[in-house]
């Protein structure tokens, strides 16, 4: 008689949806460490709109954002292996060449480029015209462009696109010009999620929740930029909201395009990569082997139904 009574308890509980004899992987979250490009600015709130709204979490990752120096310290990073994930600028990927590195991209967030000239119109306005032989470049510590610009030390500098912000409200005695390099013809991509190949080969399924709580926060963000802006500064308190959202909106003008509207965030043409590989490809040199768009890309791990913005 116990026996069939347990048998019968098993029974209704298996009806019922339940288990005797849980998992015991049940409730355990898988740990992940992302990384940034860069510190953490406004043009990153979507990671964090994706952690404040509980969507890693959903998918049983429990990720941690950490900020780099800069792309190159975010790919050094990656294939050391102290980020399991990280937001890459494929140029730099490609430029990095194939000796080394062997990350793999597997989404695009920055389906244009965000590289972009800022300058004070009235000068560029003097300059128009002229042989670009008689152009000097000058380099200076990344930290110092604004302020360079804002004081006439120098006529253009080149910056990302979400830099708009804080240069507008730097430069308030001239209207500042910003040229996106994508409206003149540079039609490659930027930044997306990156994973090591060998990363990519163990954990398919990881990083495949990873991608779709990550497209979930992007596609929040671009709707809400000031729900966003909120969401991100409670979790970096030294990041101004207003910023944020206005970052956002420039953000926005990168991620949207037809391809995402119709395809969903994350979205990646072949076509187009090939074409990003071989623009860095013909104008770096890139030491050793050069990648090539196969190499860097593996396709698959986009969620089935797309997220679109």
């Amino acid at each position: 008689m116990r026996v069939k009574h347990l048998i019968a308890v098993a029974t209704l509980a298996g009806l019922a949806g339940l288990s005797l004899f849980p998992d015991i992987g049940a409730g355990q979250e898988r740990d992940l460490k992302f990384t940034l490009d860069f510190i953490p600015l406004g043009r990153h709130a979507p990671w964090y709109v994706a952690v404040a709204k509980g969507y890693y979490k959903q998918e049983g990752l429990n990720v941690t954002i950490a900020p780099a120096r800069g792309t190159a310290d975010s790919i050094r990073s990656l294939d050391s292996g102290v980020v399991d994930l990280g937001f890459i600028d494929i140029p730099s990927l490609v430029a990095a060449g194939a000796d080394a590195s062997t990350i793999r991209m597997v989404a695009v967030n920055y389906q244009l480029p965000p590289y972009s000239v800022f300058r004070i119109h009235q000068a560029f306005m003097k300059q128009n015209g002229l042989d670009p032989s008689t152009l000097k470049i000058v380099n200076l510590d990344p930290s110092s462009l604004v302020a360079a610009l804002a004081t006439r030390r120098i006529q253009s500098i080149g910056l990302f696109a979400m830099s708009e912000t804080a240069i507008k409200r730097a430069v308030q005695d001239a209207e500042v010009t910003h040229m996106l390099l994508a409206d003149h013809g540079l039609d490659i991509y930027a930044n997306g999620i990156g994973v090591k190949d060998d990363f990519l080969q163990k954990n398919p399924d990881v990083v495949r929740r990873f991608v779709r709580a990550s497209l979930r926060g992007w596609k929040d963000a671009l709707a809400n930029p000031e729900e966003a802006a909120q969401l991100q500064a409670q979790l970096v308190k030294t990041l101004n909201p207003t910023i944020i959202a206005e970052e956002l909106q420039v953000v926005r003008r990168l991620a949207v395009v037809p391809d995402t509207q119709k395809n969903g965030l994350g979205w990646i043409d072949r076509d187009k990569l090939k074409r990003t590989v071989d623009f860095v490809n013909a104008n770096i040199d890139v030491s050793g082997r050069r990648l090539g768009a196969d190499d860097i890309y593996r396709d698959g791990f986009l969620p089935k139904e797309a997220v679109r913005p």
